[in-house]
């Protein structure tokens, strides 16, 4: 529903009645610009930086214009169109965390006097088709829900709002609260009684009300908002109509975190695997290998005696001296997969000290020149996601040093709102990508394929590209999602999902 439908004479883009249609019906064009001033005014009075203006000014005028053309001439269709952009300036906003009652108050008082219809239809309208918005729905389902509750305080009359859901005990427990101070009892209590009983629960004569989220009849979380009792029944109106809307971000989030959960049982298993691997390795081929270099070394004494005298008795130690060089390094280069393979430090290390310690032993043992850029801030990343990355990296450099021949690695993180990407890029040879996979897989090396699992267990793609003469890159793209309790640890401190991981190697 546009303010259009409630215009009636007291529009200013035309004159009244038939009359205003028949002076704006001739020329769409005419609208558009009218419409374009008019936005012009609207966003320049909600005192956003000027660097910013354009681009959302743009981006609004856009869509009104669309709206204006396919709606038909005349100012009602001239004034839905406007309402829609308005709403997705608003929209965009909220999604920003930079919505407030101040920039909502000064939009919504604009449009009712050019309307000619009282602030409080017009706001309700304009919530209404804010919360309709596109762009609200495709967020994350964490931020999707603090942007509806942010948009609910900026147009209801409300001071606090807060949102719930049941624990497997029965017990509430705050997936977010926007206001002044935390959670109260009693709004703990409206909370668990609308959760319980699946109705709306008014205070007649006090502040809390608490309004059931139903899916299929079952309740899914409860809204809880703190209104005035003279505003009870407005505040209640908005805070349904939000309901309406939260319910599938709520689902989705719901099923994500059914997901995480399967993900991270899959994680954890191949994580134990590695561990015994590594436990393996230590305690069974690393400690023959040392038997092994021990009795090499006792030999070369016992021979050193027998033929020192011998015309070739240096060249035959030199080439025992070369085997043992040869085991010291296998050894070293054991111990450290060995140790690779434990996830434990990934629970302690951030990932730019993971990703530091890898390339220094990398360029130490190669004598290939490594370099690391992170471009932001990694504190976010579950702990499945940092594996990932890093073994993504672990495969990537090892590919680098077997096959690509080449002088210098870099690697690269870039930490975004929606996504982390992750660059690993060598000046390597490059290679046939379709003929090595297919003889890779051939020949069971199957590296590749283990970085294209641990994407795909997350949720991502994985693509690789390359070509005889390099570079060559893997790409993987996860998405990259918090629970809201872990969007509220990260805030506190304990610290921000599609990951975009971007490795550039040969073939494994």
């Amino acid at each position: 529903m546009g303010l259009g439908q409630f215009c009636g004479e007291g529009n200013s883009m035309g004159g009244n009645g038939a009359s205003g249609s028949q002076e704006t019906g001739g020329s769409v064009d005419t609208i558009s610009e009218a419409l374009a001033a008019r936005l012009a005014g609207v966003v320049s009075g909600l005192g956003l930086p000027e660097n910013e203006f354009d681009a959302i000014l743009a981006e609004a005028s856009g869509r009104s214009s669309a709206l204006a053309r396919v709606a038909g001439d005349g100012p009602a269709a001239a004034h839905l169109a406007e309402t829609a952009a308005i709403a997705q300036v608003l929209a965009g906003l909220a999604a920003a965390g930079r919505l407030g009652r101040n920039r909502v108050d000064r939009v919504t008082r604009r449009q009712a006097s050019t309307a000619g219809l009282s602030s409080d239809l017009v706001g309700l309208v304009l919530y209404v088709e804010v919360l309709r918005v596109r762009q609200l729905l495709e967020l994350p389902p964490d931020e999707a829900i603090e942007a509806q509750l942010r948009i609910l305080m900026g147009f209801a009359p409300v001071s606090e709002v807060s949102l719930w859901t049941s624990e497997p005990d029965g017990r509430p427990r705050c997936m977010l609260l926007l206001g002044d101070g935390p959670a109260t009892r009693r709004v703990r209590a409206a909370a668990r009684a609308a959760l319980e009983t699946a109705e709306l629960i008014p205070n007649e004569r006090g502040f809390i009300h608490a309004i059931p989220v139903l899916r299929w009849g079952h309740p899914l979380a409860a809204l809880v908002v703190r209104a005035r009792p003279e505003q009870r029944e407005r505040a209640l109106v908005f805070a349904q109509e939000a309901t309406a809307t939260l319910v599938y971000a709520i689902e989705r989030q719901a099923l994500l975190e059914r997901s995480a959960e399967g993900e991270r049982s899959l994680v954890e298993s191949s994580e134990r695997r590695l561990a015994r691997l590594g436990l393996d390795l230590h305690d069974g081929p690393i400690q023959e290998l040392a038997a092994f270099a021990g009795d090499l070394h006792l030999l070369r004494r016992q021979l050193a005696r027998v033929i020192a005298a011998h015309e070739h008795g240096d060249l035959v130690l030199g080439r025992i001296d070369d085997l043992e060089a040869r085991l010291v390094e296998l050894d070293r280069e054991l111990r450290e997969l060995a140790i690779s393979a434990e996830s434990s430090a990934l629970m302690t290390r951030s990932l730019p000290e993971l990703l530091s310690a890898e390339l220094q032993a990398f360029a130490g043992r190669h004598k290939i020149a490594t370099q690391l850029d992170i471009r932001g801030r990694l504190d976010s990343l579950t702990a499945s996601q940092r594996i990932t990355l890093l073994r993504i990296t672990q495969e990537a450099l090892t590919n680098v040093q077997a096959h690509s021949r080449a002088s210098e690695v870099s690697v690269t993180v870039f930490p975004g709102r929606a996504h982390v990407s992750l660059e690993v890029t060598d000046n390597g040879r490059g290679f046939d990508v379709e003929r090595t996979l297919l003889q890779a897989a051939r020949r069971g090396r199957l590296g590749l394929v283990g970085m294209s699992e641990r994407v795909r267990l997350l949720g991502g793609r994985f693509d690789l590209q390359s070509s005889r003469g390099g570079p060559t890159t893997v790409s993987a793209i996860l998405p990259r999602w918090r629970p809201l309790e872990a969007a509220a640890e990260a805030d506190h401190g304990t610290a921000a999902t599609s990951v975009t991981a971007t490795a550039t190697l040969q073939a494994g």
